[in-house]
């Protein structure tokens, strides 16, 4: 007698939890970044504060690294609200996260950099949920990629 086993991927439940903990990874990504933006403003205010001349040059770095993490965080949170708000359609949640971002304060790659990383950082044992956030990953990140192409009307970024 043969069994007939087949692969049909993560099933509703493994996805929604997928989402979950894809959304969970995303928010510390986020708190990371917002950690490393008020850690450079408290070394920018110690600087200034003691009186040492800051370089205007280094002074304006430090300041576009503080927003520019700022920003990230930002829109990483979105990123995961609006995965969690279209929990099992990625592509409507990535439309949703992109009409809702800054425009020209981000990179496409950095959201997708860091929805990556937060895709192979899950804090789970359950190994379908594992594969079912990587799959909303990809399938969230191709689909913002082509979506802020048709933004900008490029095919760049």
């Amino acid at each position: 007698m043969e069994d007939d086993f087949s692969f049909a991927g993560p099933g509703p439940q493994d996805m929604a939890s997928g989402t979950a903990i894809l959304a969970s990874a995303l928010a510390r990504e986020a708190q990371s970044l917002a950690q490393a933006a008020a850690g450079l403003r408290a070394t920018l205010d110690l600087v200034s504060a003691d009186g040492a001349a800051v370089e205007a040059e280094d002074h304006r770095v430090m300041q576009a690294g503080i927003r520019g993490a700022a920003v990230l965080a930002g829109a990483l949170v979105l990123v995961s609200r609006a995965l969690l708000r279209f929990t099992g359609d990625p592509a409507r949640a990535a439309a949703d996260a992109l009409g809702r971002l800054p425009r020209g304060s981000l990179s496409v790659h950095e959201v997708v950099g860091h929805l990556r990383a937060a895709a192979l950082a899950p804090v789970t044992d359950d190994g379908a949920a594992r594969i079912a956030a990587a799959m909303i990953a990809e399938t969230f990140a191709a689909a913002f990629e082509a979506a802020w192409r048709d933004a900008l009307g490029t095919k760049g970024n």
